[in-house]
């Protein structure tokens, strides 16, 4: 009991003094937790994206798969189904990874040593924002590559996705609401 009661005194001061820099720290702590998903100031962080790596990985699931890690980004491409995409479609898919890293999307959150799934929700909205991203950064040089984007989705308006990515049909209203916005 003698050991114990300072160690409980011990944490309760820990707590104490954690509680007090939260309370001092007011709106920046609440500005820094919301806006996990963009890079410093709110905008793309260029700098991830440059140091990412891009991994070719034929037996990848997925056409693309970026992941957001501060230290080594990387982005996975499935150069089989990319050729078979075409040319237009594998630069969008690309632009939209590098998108995913821009604004630091990352499918687990967490400190610590337990990490926490990503919300199917948010992984959905991750996925307009890297589309917008994509088409901000090809529309002038590559305006090729964000109609491929939208006649894909389009085609394939009613087809059912899984629960990380929004339906096809709304991907490409999306990619066109973006296109308009950033025209103007």
């Amino acid at each position: 009991m003698r050991r114990t009661l300072p160690l409980i005194l011990l944490v309760g001061l820990a707590f104490a003094a954690g509680c007090g820099a939260v309370l001092a720290a007011g709106d920046r702590l609440e500005l820094e937790t919301r806006a996990p998903t963009l890079g410093a100031a709110g905008t793309p962080d260029s700098a991830v994206v440059a140091r990412a790596r891009v991994i070719m990985d034929d037996d990848l699931a997925d056409a693309a798969v970026a992941v957001f890690d501060r230290v080594a980004p990387r982005i996975h491409l499935n150069g089989r189904l990319l050729r078979e995409l075409g040319p237009a479609l594998s630069t969008f898919l690309l632009a939209h990874e590098r998108g995913h890293l821009a604004h630091h999307h990352a499918r687990r959150h967490g400190f610590g040593f337990t990490a926490i799934p990503t919300p199917s929700s948010t992984l959905r909205g991750y996925e307009f924002v890297a589309d917008c991203y994509a088409v901000r950064s090809l529309q002038r040089g590559r305006p090729d590559a964000v109609v491929a984007a939208v006649r894909f989705f389009q085609l394939r308006r009613g087809l059912v996705t899984d629960a990380e990515h929004p339906p096809m049909g709304e991907r490409a209203d999306s990619l066109i609401a973006c296109l308009s916005a950033t025209a103007q």
